[in-house]
């Protein structure tokens, strides 16, 4: 008898990204918690009708310093039918100088995470500027070298491009994946950093469909106030309430054949206020409108 894939999606399952759940601000660094319960969110997201949910590390280890265990993480995930899909986030991974170090521990503590929980895909990007980047071609060695050390704890690589950063768009991510040429290392596709970093469709489907990892979704203003990161934290939308073509960006993906599954990610100052079990439908109905408006994979 074949074992079920627990990682196995339906073509229009949808997955809460971990800061539209959380209430907690990106970037909020060691101990991060979260404005609700692990368990109250968990059971939200099985509310709402996701599929599953992402966690962040600094999260994960304040439960566990709380006190909870990796074994009732698990029944609390079993217990209401979610998975833990996607870890986030390792950076300072291209660093030569001594943030090296502090990657290589955060790397080893993503790792414990996957294995206590059973996780699909780590989630990783540059954060740094343009400036700091090391030749493309340790960025390539470095970027391959985390997926073969993925891959013995069964993980896919998703890598991010961050406009503001040494890899700021979908063509320099592509290169750097395609270079690596990693059977598990592929792109963590963002609406908000792929429409604000310039959206250039070309560049985007020059990347093989099976190389995407997951695709996040999510709206921003027309305007933006403030610096990138700023809006990429504080003021994201839910799909279709922005400006950004996301029906023309799901078709265009679909007739690319990307199956990667689907994340709601939603950073803003008002999803965090929201009651916790709207903090998970609203963004969930605004989505589904927009994947039933751009007829993505059947959707109606």
């Amino acid at each position: 008898m074949t074992t079920p894939d627990p990682h196995a999606f339906g073509p229009l399952d949808l997955i809460a990204g971990y800061y539209t759940l959380s209430g907690s601000r990106a970037g909020a660094g060691e101990g991060e918690t979260a404005r609700v319960p692990f368990e109250t969110r968990v059971a939200a997201a099985a509310r709402a009708g996701y599929a599953g949910l992402g966690l962040l590390v600094e999260n994960y280890e304040a439960m566990r310093a709380a006190g909870q265990t990796d074994a009732h993480l698990r029944a609390v995930l079993a217990d209401h039918g979610q998975q833990v899909v996607e870890i986030e986030f390792l950076y300072h991974w291209m660093c030569t100088d001594e943030r090296e170090g502090f990657s290589s521990d955060l790397e080893a503590r993503l790792f414990r995470m996957a294995d206590a929980l059973g996780v699909r895909n780590l989630n990783m990007g540059d954060v740094n500027p343009p400036e700091q980047a090391p030749p493309r071609d340790l960025v390539v060695e470095r970027f391959a070298g985390v997926c073969d050390r993925a891959a013995q704890h069964g993980l896919l690589v998703g890598l991010e491009f961050l406009p503001w950063s040494g890899i700021p768009d979908a063509a320099a991510a592509g290169e750097i994946v395609k270079g690596a040429g990693r059977p598990n290392g592929g792109i963590n596709l963002d609406a908000w950093h792929y429409f604000r970093g310039g959206a250039d469709e070309t560049a985007l489907l020059a990347i093989p469909a099976d190389r995407f990892t997951s695709v996040a979704l999510n709206d921003a203003d027309p305007v933006m106030v403030g610096t990138m990161i700023e809006d990429t934290t504080r003021r994201r939308r839910l799909p279709g309430e922005g400006c950004f073509d996301l029906v023309g960006f799901l078709r265009a993906l679909d007739r690319h054949g990307v199956t990667a599954p689907l994340v709601v990610e939603i950073l803003s100052d008002e999803q965090n206020v929201r009651p916790i079990d709207e903090a998970a439908a609203a963004p969930l109905a605004a989505t589904r409108a927009v994947l039933a408006k751009a007829g993505f994979r059947g959707a109606a």
